[in-house]
């Protein structure tokens, strides 16, 4: 039985069904950005905690989401946003 995909990959809207119709409505994902891209795009993000380092880097960094691209880009508001050593840690939600 297939619930979240048919064999190639994982659709997250229908996996975040099936993990809901289990009882799972509060869902942790850690991955990298091609996964965000894909929560992203399917719509199902509702939050996002990110944590800003304060060093700086150059180089042919990619965003954090990559992926599908989004036809309207979704708005997130500032929920909490706190500091230490100079990293932020600044947590997210639809608005």
């Amino acid at each position: 039985m297939v619930t979240a995909g048919d064999g190639v990959g994982v659709d997250p809207a229908r996996a975040v069904r099936a993990l809901a119709a289990l009882g799972h409505t509060r869902l942790l994902t850690e991955g990298g950005p091609r996964l965000l891209g894909q929560l992203v795009a399917a719509g199902v993000l509702d939050e996002l905690c990110l944590t800003l380092s304060p060093m700086l880097a150059a180089g042919g960094a990619q965003r954090i989401a990559g992926g599908p691209e989004v036809e309207v880009p979704r708005r997130f508001a500032l929920v909490s946003l706190l500091e230490e050593d100079g990293f932020l840690f600044g947590r997210y939600a639809r608005a």
